[in-house]
C-alpha cells in the first residue's frame, strides 16, 4: 500500500485539511449550512416566504431539509478533504473520523420528522452543519497542542481537563452514558494522537485504548457528581498512548 494512503497518513492528511475550518466559529458554520439548505428547499417548493415559514412544518418537508443538508455535508467534505475520502475508500480502510471518509450512500442521518411548532423551527434545527462535532474535536485538540506543543502530557492534561469543565456546565442526561462517552474521550485521544505526532499507526485504536483506560480507572456506578475527572484516569490514558 503506498505511504499516502496508509490510515495514519489519511488521518495526518484529514487533519491538515480540516485545521483551517477549525478557526471558524461553530454558528458561522452553521449559518453558511442553513443558507445553503434554504435555498435548497427554495427551489424545490417554489418559494420559501415568511407565510411558509411561520406555518406548521410537515414531516416531508423535513425530509426535504435533511436530504438538503445531507447533500450539503457531503459536498463540503469532498470540497475540503479533496482525494482523502476517495484515497480511504479506494485502499478499504473504513469510514475514517467521524464518518468523514464514508461512501456517500453510508451517510444516512435518518429522514427526520416535524417536531417544532413551525417551518422556521424544523428548518433552523435540522439544517447544521453535519461534521462541527468532528470539527470541534479538532479544534479543542489543536487549543491543547498549541499551548503545549512540547509536552504531550500537559497537551493532553489540558485537554481532559478542558473537556470535563465544559461538559460540566451542562449536566443533562449524564446518567444515561459513561462518563467518557460525554467527553468523547476517544475521538479526542485519536486526534491527539495525529496532533502530537506520537506514533500510533491506527489512532482510533489509541483511541479506545483510552476509552478503556477511562472505565477501568472509574468505580462501579461512578456519575458526573465529582468535581473533576476520576482519580487515576489521566495517568492510565499517559500509559495508554505510551507516554
Amino acid at each position: 500500500m503506498p505511504e499516502t494512503t496508509t490510515v495514519r497518513a489519511l488521518w495526518d492528511r484529514t487533519r491538515l485539511a480540516l485545521l483551517p475550518w477549525t478557526r471558524v466559529p461553530a454558528d458561522e458554520l452553521h449559518a453558511r449550512c442553513l443558507e445553503a439548505v434554504t435555498a435548497a428547499v427554495t427551489v424545490l417548493w417554489g418559494g420559501c416566504d415568511d407565510a411558509l415559514l411561520d406555518a406548521p412544518a410537515t414531516d416531508a418537508q423535513v425530509h426535504a431539509i435533511v436530504a438538503a443538508r445531507t447533500a450539503y455535508g457531503l459536498g463540503w467534505r469532498d470540497a475540503v478533504l479533496g482525494d482523502v475520502a476517495a484515497d480511504a475508500r479506494a485502499a478499504g480502510l473504513g469510514a475514517g473520523p467521524g464518518g468523514l471518509w464514508a461512501p456517500a450512500g453510508q451517510r444516512n442521518p435518518g429522514r427526520g420528522r416535524a417536531f417544532r411548532p413551525t417551518l422556521r423551527q424544523n428548518l433552523e434545527f435540522f439544517a447544521r452543519h453535519p461534521w462541527v462535532t468532528e470539527l470541534e474535536h479538532l479544534r479543542a485538540v489543536r487549543c491543547a497542542v498549541e499551548a503545549s506543543p512540547a509536552d504531550p502530557r500537559a497537551a493532553l492534561t489540558s485537554l481532559y481537563r478542558t473537556a470535563w469543565t465544559d461538559r460540566a456546565t451542562e449536566r443533562l442526561g449524564w446518567d444515561e452514558a459513561a462518563w467518557w462517552q460525554y467527553l468523547y474521550v476517544g475521538e479526542l485521544a485519536a486526534w491527539a494522537v495525529v496532533a502530537l505526532g506520537l506514533p500510533a499507526q491506527h489512532p482510533a485504536d489509541a483511541g479506545t485504548a483510552v476509552e478503556d483506560a477511562a472505565e477501568a480507572v472509574s468505580p462501579y456506578g461512578w456519575t458526573w457528581t465529582g468535581t473533576g475527572l476520576p482519580e487515576g484516569f489521566l495517568d492510565a490514558a499517559f500509559e495508554a498512548l505510551g507516554l
